[in-house]
């Protein structure tokens, strides 16, 4: 895996190491991995920011509060499966059933 990143900014998870090579930053990725966790096991977008922010958990932002949309983008950043820069930080499995259940529980949209 070449692991070497040009971007300016890398996923919520990760952080740049030696030679610009991305890697895992452990309090982070276990932040991902609870959020995937949880929403998995049934729970809300809300229910989780607020897990997140009882446990002092810093956002991508490093601020307290979590937004929903912010969790929404890391349940849906493909990033966390692993590519040619990112390790693997989820698994397959877990990320097409937290995309199901995202896809499920979408509001549903009237055309008059």
């Amino acid at each position: 895996m070449n692991s070497i990143s040009e971007q300016k900014r890398i996923s919520f998870g990760y952080n740049r190491g030696i030679a610009n090579q991305i890697e895992l930053h452990q309090g982070q990725a276990a932040a991902v991995r609870l959020i995937y966790q949880l929403y998995e096991n049934g729970q809300s977008l809300a229910s989780i920011a607020e897990r997140l922010e009882n446990i002092n958990a810093p956002s991508p932002y490093n601020k307290p509060k979590w937004g929903r949309q912010t969790l929404s983008n890391i349940l849906s950043n493909p990033h966390y499966l692993g590519d040619e820069v990112y390790p693997k930080l989820i698994e397959h499995e877990q990320f097409e059933i937290v995309q199901q259940r995202k896809k499920d529980s979408a509001p549903i949209s009237v055309v008059k």
